[in-house]
């Protein structure tokens, strides 16, 4: 029997569904219990681009009197927790083009009146605890080149503090021992990755910063609750190759000084998402949520100093299981949330949130032993020796004049790459940390998916606009705004699209709705909004549904670029492979050279599709002709299409018609020839450079060296030709040029 439809049934069983996900889609549950035995439940609801905070009771296994608790605005995030037997509730609401912190009550049966904590232009993240005397919220403030963490403790008024020491500081967590220390802990950049850090308030003031992780790698969102005399802290960090591990640790103050228990390691392995949660009850038991990837959560249970082995609380039935939250109350009775969405393919996309309650005793029957030892196939990284070589500054310079840009700058970046905001692994500003840093990219985009595992939502978008601001604000560096729109995952085999903006205007477009559900509407869509979207893997046959383009959709305004190359595949044409790749499975005529047989006129890119947070590492990159670094002229050379794509190495390219630039159309009389000139610079020896012509070879040279220039004539004129350049180096890097189009005049 398998484990869905033996263990599991008890679970499905005993669970309530507090929304509908054919009325509304439901995000970021939370859940807690107070003293009488009363529990109750919050989340964020979206139906026709309002989103709310709802709150309700789960009495006699019902959900019961939900109601709206929030304001005018895009609501997000809720968190909740119980103090002397009122529930607060803390979450982040948009309106009036500016984000604020919120806060209500609920006692008696009564709410209490919204209070704004705080205006701004970035505060996210808000926990919601109490110090021993009063509730608190801890949350970040956010500004270009700077995030700290606020800590409001809310009494006849609201006293705030700013935490933090570190420059960027994000996602905090707060709770207080029985000796009366209060703790603060958060992850802050340090310039490399990301450590987890505590601050504790002893006699009235806060120590220095404590390191609490240990690993090189992007240690993140902690979490941590009062056991007794100590708190405990758990936290997930993320490393190269979907290496992922969640750690545990005990703090407390002795004679005036923090100190750290060793680090227990409650799991490690590979995938691609993570969420994380702790509850103790007044016995000092301790239990541990985490997800194993998107479609499971996961227990363990802590009475004295060791964890128990894993526990599966959720279905187990390949649909998404994300976002789980936990209480635990005094009669070890577990209560917890979740967000359930449908698996990939075409399926409904509204999520909804599942509760459910189980003893610890129960709980134990339900040990999984195998569930950490299993590894997603898809996700698995491409272990390669890729190097990833540039030239610096002054070469680059010094071949660009050679080849008449004096006026332009050359600059590489990834402009698709997911982030836990849908189905992968990283926070958000984690993802534009690791792209200026780590890959050493000059600009970037975050393409989380429309709808995958869920609908992204109005305030989610509000949410990236903001963070895309910040960090487009920051020095050398520029941003896209940006989305995957993925209609597969809903009810058509149309391809999956990259939607960029230039600026922070520009509307989310989903698949799952009228203004987006076809690339038709799309198109008309993102053209009032100065947007442009690009086809990806567009030959990629995931098997279950087809990700492949359909290439009868097309809009010489919207869509002028293609992705010919990523972490799944070459997609130049059907036979290509590349060691750089998973070389997944692909659909006839769907590559790149099927379009341009087809005289669709569009230029080439490549990018990583990365899921795992190596974006510009994995996977290609895109090479851009701008004047000068900002994301306006970014999305320029994208629309002129004067931009090309490599397999991640920076090779400088440029090619030329008739003194015309790549991604050009020009007009040549039929009986004129053309002239083209190309220029290679490669980051190895070269192998190969080919001029094709309507997708046939017209030229290969096979230079001994790294660099070549060579001018060429064709007199056999077409009424159109479409002519590319491709670069391929001996250890397998590859570029192409955007193509130029000769009509005959």
């Amino acid at each position: 029997m398998k484990m869905s439809e033996g263990k599991m049934g008890h679970f499905k069983e005993n669970s309530i569904h507090c929304t509908d996900s054919w009325k509304e889609s439901a995000q970021y549950p939370d859940v807690t219990v107070n003293h009488n035995g009363e529990t109750f439940v919050v989340w964020q609801k979206y139906l026709d681009h309002e989103e709310e905070i709802a709150f309700a009771k789960i009495q006699d296994k019902k959900i019961v009197d939900p109601t709206v608790i929030s304001g005018k605005g895009l609501a997000f995030r809720p968190s909740m927790h119980t103090f002397n037997n009122i529930v607060y509730i803390a979450w982040s609401e948009f309106y009036d083009e500016e984000w604020h912190l919120c806060m209500r009550e609920y006692s008696h049966g009564a709410f209490g009146q919204t209070k704004i904590v705080e205006r701004g232009q970035a505060l996210f993240y808000p926990t919601m605890k109490d110090d021993g005397k009063n509730p608190v919220v801890v949350y970040n403030r956010q500004g270009v080149g700077f995030s700290e963490v606020v800590l409001a403790t809310i009494g006849f008024g609201t006293i705030k503090e700013v935490i933090s020491d570190s420059q960027k500081s994000y996602r905090p967590t707060f709770d207080h021992d029985d000796l009366g220390n209060c703790y603060v802990a958060y992850d802050r950049y340090n310039g490399e990755g990301y450590d987890v850090v505590i601050r504790a308030k002893i006699n009235g003031k806060w120590s220095d910063e404590v390191q609490l992780s240990e690993s090189k790698i992007y240690c993140t969102h902690p979490v941590m609750v009062n056991v007794k005399n100590k708190v405990t802290i758990a936290w997930y960090e993320n490393g190269p190759h979907c290496y992922f591990n969640n750690c545990v640790r005990d703090v407390c103050v002795e004679k005036g000084v923090v100190k750290c228990s060793p680090i227990t390691m409650l799991v490690e392995n590979a995938n691609w998402y993570n969420n994380i949660d702790l509850t103790v009850n007044d016995k000092g038991i301790v239990v541990c949520t985490y997800t194993w990837g998107k479609y499971n959560a996961i227990i363990k249970i802590r009475e004295t100093d060791t964890w128990s082995d894993p526990i599966v609380i959720t279905f187990n039935d390949g649909h998404c299981a994300v976002r789980p939250h936990i209480a635990l109350d005094d009669n070890n009775v577990l209560h917890y949330v979740w967000q359930f969405g449908n698996r990939n393919g075409h399926e409904h996309r509204y999520a909804s949130i599942i509760y459910n309650e189980v003893s610890l005793d129960d709980a134990r029957n339900f040990y999984d032993h195998e569930i950490e030892k299993r590894v997603d196939q898809f996700i698995q990284p491409i272990i390669t020796d890729k190097k990833l070589d540039a030239y610096d500054d002054a070469t680059v310079r010094t071949w660009l004049n050679k080849n008449g840009y004096e006026g332009f700058e050359l600059k590489f970046g990834d402009i698709h790459g997911q982030s836990n905001l849908s189905d992968a692994l990283g926070e958000i500003d984690q993802y534009y940390h690791f792209a200026k840093k780590d890959a050493k990219m000059d600009f970037c985009a975050l393409t989380d998916h429309d709808n995958y595992p869920d609908i992204a939502t109005d305030s989610e978008w509000e949410w990236n606009r903001t963070t895309r601001d910040l960090f487009n604000g920051e020095e050398n560096f520029a941003v896209l705004l940006a989305y995957e729109w993925t209609s597969n995952e809903y009810n058509h085999d149309f391809g999956h699209k990259n939607v960029y903006y230039p600026s922070s205007k520009g509307g989310l477009y989903r698949s799952t709705e009228p203004a987006g559900n076809t690339p038709y509407t799309l198109f008309e869509s993102i053209k009032k909004d100065g947007g442009q979207c690009i086809p990806h893997h567009p030959a990629a046959d995931w098997g279950l549904v087809s990700a492949a383009t359909d290439w009868d959709y097309v809009d010489d305004e919207a869509q002028r670029l293609v992705e010919i190359f990523s972490r799944h595949a070459d997609f130049e044409k059907f036979e290509n492979t590349s060691r750089f790749t998973k070389n997944i499975k692909k659909k006839q005529r769907c590559c790149v050279q099927d379009a341009l047989a087809r005289n669709i006129r569009v230029g080439i890119i490549a990018g990583s599709d990365s899921h795992q947070m190596e974006h510009g590492l994995e996977g290609g990159v895109m090479a851009v002709f701008i004047p000068a670094l900002t994301s306006e002229n970014v999305f320029n050379a994208m629309y002129n299409r004067f931009v090309y794509g490599t397999s991640g190495a920076r090779i400088l390219l440029s090619f030329k018609m008739n003194k015309h630039r790549m991604g050009e159309e020009l007009l040549v009389p039929a009986n004129q020839k053309v002239q083209g000139e190309v220029s290679v610079l490669a980051v190895d020896k070269i192998k190969s450079v080919v001029v094709f012509k309507n997708n046939e070879v017209l030229i290969e040279k096979t230079p001994d060296g790294n660099a070549i220039d060579f001018i060429f004539e064709d007199t056999q004129r077409n009424e159109t030709d479409t002519y590319y350049v491709r670069v391929e180096q001996v250890d397998d890097h590859r570029a192409w040029s955007s193509p130029i189009w000769v009509d005959q005049k």
